[in-house]
């Protein structure tokens, strides 16, 4: 397999491992807003899912997005030529929705909110 082929498919998996994260957050957001206008009628169910679909999208992402992101950048240093520009900005893209989550738990446990 060529190693444009290589990056090509790297690129595809980040972005596929991404979506459903990307996806889950905008439901959460919409189950919220409807929550503020709506007083009462959304219940603890709802909460534990939304947890749920959280945490599972993101587990999905970090292993098909992060793998793939550094398969990615091993396939870019071992072909000098093959830096492309799209790469790093889906890589780069990547790295932020992944590591996102991370700094805002970290920000929020030690309480500089």
């Amino acid at each position: 397999m060529s190693p444009q082929r290589k990056l090509r498919i790297a690129n595809v998996l980040m972005a596929v491992g991404i979506v459903p994260l990307l996806l889950g957050l905008g439901w959460i957001a919409a189950v919220i807003a409807f929550a503020r206008q709506h007083k009462g009628q959304i219940g603890g169910s709802e909460a534990f899912l939304m947890i749920g679909v959280l945490f599972l999208t993101y587990a999905f992402a970090l292993v098909v997005s992060g793998v793939s992101a550094l398969w990615s950048t091993l396939v870019a240093r071992r072909n000098a030529g093959l830096r492309t520009r799209a790469s790093m900005i889906i890589r780069g893209a990547t790295c932020l929705v992944l590591l996102a989550p991370l700094l805002w738990y970290t920000w929020m446990t030690l309480g500089f909110s």
